[in-house]
């Protein structure tokens, strides 16, 4: 565990004994920042403080509606970093400090954002003090190492995650990488776990048309109605291209094709829309009552079970 201490001043006078060694000296190193000097101090660590801590504040109105942690408390940490004019210079200085504290001691854990965000809000708020507060006290931060490296060392054992390993408390499991980390920050998860399964084989495949099955639904239909013109054109045999009415007014061939592109579209569908759920159920299942980014939520799972419907009918 590492420990640190905001100075009870930033800029002021410090203590007794060492104004009396600057005095001695003849240095004005310690003096008070007076007038403009300390307008400028202000908004120059106001700026700053916004800028460091901009990540976190984001990461808190994101999580606000998580169960396990404190609405108010994220709400309030939000508006601190937002809107921290007026705030006390050696309180932003010493929160500015703390994230970079803890991505420097982090190191690797610098390329999860989400996980350190969600380390920086119990450190915070286990320091006893509210966080915008302009309290001009000392405030304590303690951060545990162990917990900020956390996903490291089940990396170090096993980093694939493709294929199932024993790891050292005898469970068998896929390798993490660093979107687990940074994902498990954002579930607001006390551990790091494996929230996610690649995609491997075919199911490589099954991703490419899912991503993209809505242009690959436009190119059918743009052959279909390529083909649906030329019924009407004359340009093949006289029984398929002729006297089967206009464009507007359809007869014989082409209203029968009107009907097998109907048929085929809905049967395609039915088939994309099971296949995403199911393979989305498979593949965020580690995540599942979670809230993540592109997470098969109950909005996103109904909207895809109304267009099974729909294309059933």
């Amino acid at each position: 565990r590492a420990e640190f201490t905001r100075a009870a001043r930033l800029g002021g006078p410090s203590s007794s004994e060492s104004d009396s060694e600057a005095s001695d000296s003849g240095s004005d190193a310690d003096a008070p920042i007076l007038g403009d000097e300390a307008e400028i101090l202000q908004v120059a660590m106001e700026t700053v403080h916004r800028r460091v801590l901009e990540g976190f504040a984001n990461w808190c109105l994101y999580v606000m509606n998580s169960p396990s942690l404190d609405r108010e408390r994220l709400r309030e940490y939000a508006d601190g970093v937002i809107k921290n004019s007026g705030r006390s210079v050696s309180r932003l200085f010493a929160e500015a400090l703390l994230l970079r504290v803890l991505e420097s001691l982090g190191e690797l854990i610098l390329s999860a954002p989400e996980r350190l965000s969600l380390l920086y809000y119990h450190i915070v708020a286990e320091s006893g003090l509210p966080m915008p507060e302009d309290d001009h006290g000392p405030a304590k931060y303690i951060i545990d190492y162990e917990q900020l490296q956390d996903g490291l060392p089940q990396m170090m054992h096993h980093a694939n995650p493709y294929v199932k390993k024993k790891m050292p408390d005898g469970s068998w499991q896929l390798g993490l990488n660093f979107d687990d980390i940074n994902e498990s920050g954002i579930q607001c998860r006390e551990g790091v776990v494996k929230t996610f399964k690649e995609s491997a084989s075919i199911a490589v495949i099954i991703d490419g048309i899912l991503c993209y099955r809505v242009p690959l639904m436009m190119k059918i239909w743009s052959l279909m109605i390529a083909f649906y013109i030329y019924l009407g054109t004359g340009y093949g045999q006289d029984i398929s291209t002729l006297n089967n009415g206009s464009l507007l007014w359809p007869e014989w061939l082409r209203l029968n094709f009107i009907q097998y592109c109907g048929i085929i579209d809905g049967a395609i569908w039915v088939v994309l829309e099971l296949v995403y759920i199911v393979y989305n159920l498979w593949q965020r299942g580690p995540s599942l009552c979670h809230r993540s980014p592109g997470q098969l939520s109950f909005t996103l799972l109904s909207e895809h079970m109304l267009n099974l419907a729909f294309s059933l009918l």
